[in-house]
């Protein structure tokens, strides 16, 4: 197998369990954040939790700091990867970075 073609399968690879890792954690957001439409939850009677629940937040907030973890490794072995070869810079790499980056600050100073 060519060297390019191995770094742009560990690049591939990289890129899928970093997204595959951001959409679970939007599968853990849903669970952790507050209630919505909470006007017609209390006009039924229906109990609504109206706080971030802290079991699910931390939870997502690990999973959101491990996707960052894999987009920076994967956006340094692609800046390796770009300057030793004739392979481009991915861009769905530094967007990763930026969103969990982004949504792991937040959930650790506002939530």
């Amino acid at each position: 197998m060519k060297k390019v073609k191995m770094f742009q399968l560990l690049l591939a690879s990289l890129s899928i369990m970093g997204w595959s890792l951001a959409v679970y954690a939007l599968l853990l957001f849903d669970e952790a954040r507050p209630d919505r439409a909470v006007g017609y939850f209390l006009s039924k009677g229906a109990s609504v939790r109206l706080n971030w629940d802290p079991i699910q937040t931390v939870q997502l907030e690990y999973v959101i700091w491990v996707c960052a973890a894999i987009s920076l490794i994967s956006m340094i072995f692609n800046y390796y990867t770009a300057h030793h070869s004739r392979m481009g810079y991915w861009f769905n790499i530094p967007l990763l970075l930026l969103s969990s980056v982004a949504a792991g600050l937040y959930l650790r100073f506002f939530v």
